[in-house]
């Protein structure tokens, strides 16, 4: 699998895997530069550092050199903008073992909106998309060593291309939502530990864990409501797309009225005392077509922006979802520590400061969440109201092409190609009609989802503003 290379450590890579499980998510945090400031114990231990080899050094400490530096180019550019960025990495432990995960890294601000750290959560990847990443990442590889890195990222972006992703952060969501669903179908429900705790004969250990328990059984409640937003993923997603699919006959049609309304004009001018009527109609088609382009045009707009709100929901979803299990996790993993060991007035600053940039980042990404469904909301009652407006001029046309009908009968051959063109107007309307009632129904649909959506996120930010005063020693 891997060629008999050597990392900056003079390491040589093996081809056996530093296993963890699926329940199992790490963590760690970085400077601006990359310098590892923190992380919990699954990081630790998958790493086979000790931590004091891990904290303060460059997280490429972990670099494997099969790992095209493209990723990590694509990576950093994402990153410093202040956007979020998800892709699959293999790493390489301290004794040469290698392991799989999907990084998701976030960065996050200061309040003048700075990027002050960042914080990556990583999970095993066991979807069937990453069943392609291993074999993708060598021939990205090989290209690398042949052209230099950015030609190999012009060359992976262009092999993303190939699978059918328009660009890469396609094939990221993509990748993030196949990954946390398969994840979530091999979960099992875990018990909290919280009781266990109450042997312990450290009185200290006791406070500690007192305060955890609490907070786990906060985050548990909390990961309740995440859950449930979560489950809506699917179908915003496929509401996307349908959206996507139902813009672009929208669009189609504009042009189709357009090109009826040119061709009964063109007729018209052909036939002689008849072609008054059918001058008449034509015009009556022309202006309905101008409307109609009108229409569908900003119609056509706002379901573009909608879909682009719609996929940014998709992410912070995803986002919020994996957030708070990571907080889960990590008070699970500190609270089965605290039963066998004592930990340093050090250790505990250290796991209150990673508490609070796991909650400092979930609270960002609630409040974008909240943002997203806002915004949606108007922007899906904008284009229901459209798409009434549009039904109008459909039934406009329809009252147009029975006319034509009536008119191309009472002027024998000479109104044969209005029959033809008003035949074509018929098939015209009733596609659209089928068509905008489908729309309609996905659109009320995506406004229920929607409006299930704002009032969970109501719900948990109400809840995140109760827990941070509650807790404001550990989150101011």
């Amino acid at each position: 699998m891997f060629k008999n290379v050597y990392n900056k450590r003079g390491v040589e890579p093996k081809n056996i895997e530093s296993k963890f499980d699926i329940d199992e998510l790490f963590f760690s945090t970085t400077d601006l530069k990359g310098i590892i400031l923190s992380g919990n114990d699954v990081f630790v231990r998958v790493s086979k550092f000790s931590k004091e080899e891990i904290i303060g050094k460059p997280h490429n400490i972990i670099r494997h050199p099969n790992m095209p530096r493209a990723v990590f180019k694509a990576l950093w550019d994402t990153i410093k903008q202040g956007k979020p960025f998800v892709g699959y990495v293999v790493n390489m432990a301290k004794d040469g073992s290698y392991y799989w995960v999907l990084a998701s890294i976030y960065p996050m601000f200061d309040k003048e909106g700075n990027i002050k750290k960042y914080l990556s959560i990583r999970i095993k990847p066991s979807s069937d998309i990453f069943k392609i990443i291993p074999n993708l990442y060598q021939d990205i590889l090989t290209y690398e060593q042949r052209e230099g890195m950015d030609a190999a990222l012009e060359y992976m972006l262009n092999k993303i291309k190939e699978l059918g992703y328009e660009n890469y952060e396609e094939f990221s969501k993509k990748a993030f939502l196949e990954e946390m669903r398969s994840r979530e179908l091999q979960l099992d429900e875990k018990l909290t530990v919280c009781g266990n705790i109450e042997k312990s004969q450290d009185k200290r250990n006791e406070e500690i864990a007192d305060r955890l328990c609490s907070l786990q059984t906060i985050f548990l409640r909390l990961n309740r409501y995440y859950t449930s937003i979560y489950n809506k993923v699917s179908i915003f997603l496929d509401m996307n797309k349908e959206l996507s699919e139902k813009s672009r006959f929208v669009y189609q049609l504009a042009e189709e009225i357009r090109l009826l309304s040119l061709n009964a004009s063109i007729e018209s001018y052909k036939i002689k005392k008849e072609g008054v009527s059918f001058s008449t109609l034509s015009q009556e088609m022309r202006k309905n077509a101008e409307y109609s382009e009108k229409q569908i045009l900003k119609l056509t707009e706002l379901i573009n922006e909608t879909n682009k709100d719609i996929e940014e929901t998709s992410f912070n979803i995803l986002s919020c979802k994996m957030q708070i299990d990571m907080i889960v996790y990590f008070l699970k993993e500190m609270l089965q520590k605290l039963i066998y060991e004592s930990i340093s007035e050090k250790e505990e600053q250290e796991v209150n400061e990673n508490i609070s940039d796991l909650f400092e980042l979930l609270k960002f990404y609630s409040e974008k969440l909240s943002k997203n469904v806002y915004d949606s909301k108007s922007k899906l009652r904008n284009i229901y109201y459209n798409i009434k407006d549009l039904n109008v001029l459909i039934n406009r046309l329809d009252f147009i092409h029975i006319n034509g009908l009536i008119e191309s009968a009472h002027s024998g051959n000479d109104g044969g190609s209005f029959t033809i063109i008003f035949s074509q107007m018929l098939k015209l309307v009733e596609a659209a009609k089928n068509q905008i009632i489908n729309l309609e129904t996905h659109i009320t649909t995506a406004s229920e989802e929607n409006l299930h959506i704002d009032i969970t996120a109501g719900i948990i930010d109400e809840r995140l503003i109760k827990l941070e005063k509650k807790y404001e020693d550990l989150f101011s």
